[in-house]
């Protein structure tokens, strides 16, 4: 075995050209990299626009949305670019859940038929399960496919197949068309008056009434935030009595004009429910949502 040092010299460091010339090279083969990426992205858009759409009814240009079950139809309408639930009840709209049902009229068709009057009857359509009108296009949908997670639907004089959440949006019961928000979205509270305690936005900073010296004005602000941004898990039409617990809001629009709101305390466990008497709808919480919004305590943290 030799015991002669190795007289090779170290590598040589490559030269600043040498880097340059690698980190071009890089860059270089990003630029193509991009640029094969758009160009397949195009190609797809370009196959998309060619897909065969439920209706041509524009989605921005629906209005109304009439959904007829064995059991029941459900209204709803929008004015001013607000969705509302008109039917059977009147409340505000819950706008993911409507506009699921307004992106039926662009469902890609995974399959056209012409029927013949014996084709309705096959695919569940003599008697429709489900009537969607849109605006005047009216949509009817029939069986589930005994292979595919697809309906046949019905527009003009054509079947279809779209995929069954289509079917499972429109089906669902008119309480999931109503907003889940407690309070109106973007409405400006300057006031509560809860069950112990008050709050009071002066000279815009919070004070509670009785005083606590524990308190952040953070935390303070933390509780407001809560309030305004309460979204219960269900909302339901509701008959009660307002409950003994009463909770008053008051708000200020744009030129400080006032408007209060009173709510009612039905139940804290084994969940709060609390009654908005000005819509006479139930809004349901998990019970821990109570200490949220309930109590305002240095220690009870969000």
């Amino acid at each position: 075995m030799s015991t002669e040092p190795n007289q090779n010299p170290p590598p040589a460091a490559p030269s600043p050209l040498m880097r340059r010339w690698w980190v071009n090279l890089v860059l270089l083969l990003v630029v193509i990299g991009l640029g094969l990426f758009a160009w397949k992205r195009s190609d797809q858009t370009q196959q998309d626009d060619t897909r065969l759409l439920l209706t041509d009814l524009k989605t921005d240009a629906i209005d109304r949305i009439d959904i007829k079950k064995a059991d029941a139809t459900i209204t709803l309408q929008r004015n001013n670019g607000v969705w509302r639930l008109t039917a059977p009840i009147n409340a505000r709209g819950n706008d993911f859940a409507i506009e699921s049902v307004v992106h039926l009229a662009q469902a890609p068709s995974e399959g056209r038929l012409t029927p013949t009057a014996d084709d309705l009857g096959r695919y569940g359509l003599s008697k429709p399960k489900l009537v969607v009108r849109l605006n005047d296009s009216v949509i009817e949908f029939g069986d589930l496919h005994p292979f595919k997670d697809q309906y046949y639907a019905r527009h003009g004089d054509a079947i279809h197949l779209v995929s069954s959440g289509y079917y499972a949006q429109a089906a669902q019961p008119y309480t999931g068309f109503i907003d889940t928000r407690l309070l109106i979205a973007d409405s400006k509270p300057v006031a509560f008056k809860l069950p112990g305690f008050a709050l009071t936005l002066k000279d815009g900073t919070w004070q509670r009434a009785p005083e606590d010296k524990a308190l952040s004005s953070d935390r303070i602000n933390a509780f407001v935030e809560e309030w305004r941004h309460a979204r219960a898990l269900n909302v339901k039409a509701s008959t009660a009595a307002p409950g003994k617990e009463r909770i008053t809001i008051t708000f200020a629009d744009d030129t400080n004009k006032l408007s209060t709101l009173t709510l009612s305390v039905l139940a804290r466990t084994p969940e709060l429910v609390l009654l908005r008497a000005d819509e006479q709808l139930e809004y349901h919480f998990p019970a821990e949502t109570a200490q949220r919004l309930l109590n305002l305590r240095a220690d009870n943290p969000n």
